[in-house]
């Protein structure tokens, strides 16, 4: 039997089905979560992100990043804000926004003892800079992005600098849904509408219970409450179309969405180095 496990281990090994870093490394023995504070944005006028209502007013959104542990791996969801803007105490500013970054993710991961070299996986739930800032850290993952958008990142005209590090990464080209792991508890949502190709992470934690990182679906409570979609997305009705699916899973799953955008929630999850368990 013991023979018989270790032939199937270098089976899996061999297919890619059990990541390589993976064998030679430490992997906790139950899946966990750390959230990374990685910058925010003061947007001058929110009514861009629900068009019509509140006209004029100005938010805060907040910029996290994600690595999620498993038994099997480890997979950092978005990158935020590049570190390069860490340079700028004033931040950057154009017409919609002042976008700011207090503190590096590089420096949020070594305090934890993670090398971004050594993470797995990268998937990004869309293209957009303040998604894929630090993108080019983990230089040795395997990315998981749906096909559009892994057509817009890498074969377009010009790659953009933000993940040219990447381009030779190997990757994973969705157009569905993917669990990630094979046991259910790290499941990449296809929820396009914001992007052709934007994705949403499901991640079923031990104590805290299942949980929704919504990427872009949704940039912050009242926007859910309205179904208000931001003017600059790629398709409103496939967006709309996206909630609703979204809604359905999470009503199925008994999950707690996270917008990632949403200040006010981000007050109540434990950033890192805090582990969400």
């Amino acid at each position: 039997m013991k023979n018989l496990f270790i032939v199937l281990h270098l089976v899996l090994s061999s297919t890619g089905l059990i990541p390589a870093r993976a064998q030679s490394r430490n992997q906790p023995s139950k899946l966990h979560m750390y959230v990374f504070d990685v910058g925010d944005i003061k947007v001058f006028d929110i009514s861009n992100w629900s068009p019509g209502v509140d006209v004029g007013k100005s938010s805060k959104f907040a910029c996290p990043a994600y690595l999620i542990r498993h038994p099997k791996g480890d997979l950092m969801w978005d990158t935020g804000l590049s570190d390069d803007l860490a340079n700028s105490p004033e931040g950057t500013t154009n017409s919609l926004f002042t976008a700011k970054l207090p503190r590096k993710l590089s420096e949020q991961l070594q305090e934890i003892g993670v090398d971004p070299r050594g993470v797995d996986y990268l998937a990004v739930s869309h293209r957009h800079s303040d998604h894929i800032g630090n993108a080019n850290l983990f230089l040795n993952a395997t990315l998981i992005v749906q096909q559009e958008e892994y057509t817009a990142l890498f074969e377009g005209d010009k790659v953009l600098s933000l993940v040219d590090s990447l381009k030779s990464n190997k990757a994973i080209k969705l157009t569905g849904d993917l669990d990630v792991f094979g046991d259910g508890t790290v499941i990449i949502k296809r929820a396009p509408g914001h992007t052709a190709g934007h994705q949403t992470l499901f991640v079923d934690l031990p104590e805290t219970g299942p949980v929704v990182l919504s990427g872009d679906l949704y940039h912050f409570a009242k926007n859910r409450r309205i179904g208000g979609v931001p003017s600059f997305n790629y398709n409103k009705e496939m967006t709309l179309r996206s909630m609703e699916l979204m809604e359905e899973f999470i009503k199925n799953k008994g999950a707690i969405l996270w917008i990632q955008h949403d200040p006010d929630q981000k007050k109540t999850i434990p950033l890192s180095p805090n582990i969400v368990r």
